[in-house]
């Protein structure tokens, strides 16, 4: 017969148990901020700065500012060099114009998908553009390709437009921005076919413009004054520090120049990505492998998943290792001050 004490559960056991179930998921949930912050670079964004080598120190080494390698004057102190990351105070600024990033979208209904393909073409080279994707679909493909499935410089429409089908076609034009609506209007027109959407949005980027291209000058004049320290330069350690410092003034300034580079045609051209389509249109056949695609990306999902909470982990061990060691003493000197305790008396 079973009696009603060996039903209950063992109460302290199933306490420790959940505590320690509880405190494993607090710290999973604590690792996984660590650990984006630490994948994202933010975590510490402010890194420690090396030892003085050999007489040369920077403006971070002795005030905590990022700043530029210095030599030793002759009086024994350091002599800065002026930064060269903003602006002076004081000095020019160009003024721009707005900047404005356009890209419009149209879809047409065409009676013949080849025709009208070869005149959007000759409507963007008219205003001086150029179709820089086209996708022409007027029959299946019987070899399976899927050359047709490719947007823009070949990267996969997969995930942002779908594939194109039977006697449909797409093309992406890139036209001078001044010339945008020009070009839209000569596409709307009903010689070309029936207009069934058409949608266009700006992106004002003028400040990030003009920030980027009052950045590339104040680089290039810290890039020459860096080569001048080099030329000072009385030893090796000295050599390497600034030779460090250069590549990475360099690449500071090449990514502001592609940066520039970037907005300039954003801003000079514009994007227009057509389609078309006829009464005979068809839907594109399903993909095969979509199943195994999406096992593919939950893969990947849970890859990065673990990722980052292993991140934050490896993060937080020595805190945790501390916290144990604390804990650890704390229950010892629980134990030692019960077992001393003088007993009850009845």
């Amino acid at each position: 017969m079973v009696t009603f004490d060996r039903l209950r559960p063992d109460t302290p056991r199933r306490r420790h148990l959940w505590l320690v179930v509880g405190l494993t998921l607090l710290v999973v949930a604590l690792s996984v901020p660590v650990g984006l912050s630490v994948l994202n670079g933010t975590w510490g964004s402010r890194s420690d700065v090396p030892a003085p080598a050999s007489g040369i120190i920077t403006e971070s080494q002795r005030d905590g500012s990022v700043g530029a390698p210095v030599l030793p004057d002759a009086a024994g102190g350091y002599a800065p060099e002026e930064q060269g990351s903003a602006p002076q105070a004081g000095g020019a600024v160009t003024s721009v114009g707005t900047k404005l990033a356009r890209t419009a979208w149209l879809g047409i209904k065409v009676g013949d998908i080849a025709g009208a393909s070869s005149r959007v073409r000759a409507i963007a080279e008219a205003a001086g553009g150029q179709v820089i994707s086209e996708s022409i679909v007027t029959a299946p493909d019987p070899t399976g390709s899927v050359e047709n499935r490719k947007g823009p410089e070949g990267v996969s429409e997969e995930g942002f437009l779908p594939p194109v089908g039977v006697n449909e076609a797409r093309l992406t034009l890139r036209v001078p921005a001044d010339a945008l609506d020009k070009v839209l209007t000569d596409l709307s027109s009903a010689s070309l076919g029936t207009l069934s959407y058409r949608s266009s949005q700006s992106e004002d980027v003028t400040e990030t413009y003009v920030d980027t291209r009052a950045r590339i000058q104040p680089a290039k004049d810290s890039i020459a004054r860096v080569r001048a320290l080099m030329v000072k330069a009385t030893s090796l350690d000295q050599i390497v520090l600034l030779e460090s410092e250069l590549a990475r003034r360099q690449a500071d300034l090449d990514s502001l120049e592609q940066r520039l580079a970037e907005l300039e045609l954003r801003t000079s051209t514009s994007t227009v990505s057509v389609t078309l389509w006829t009464d005979e249109t068809a839907p594109p056949e399903p993909d095969d492998n979509a199943f195994l695609t999406s096992l593919q990306k939950a893969w990947d999902a849970f890859l990065a998943s673990i990722m980052v909470v292993v991140t934050g982990l490896a993060v937080l061990l020595p805190w945790l290792l501390l916290a144990l060691v604390v804990a650890w003493f704390v229950r010892r000197w629980l134990r030692r001050r019960n077992a001393g305790a003088p007993a009850s008396s009845d």
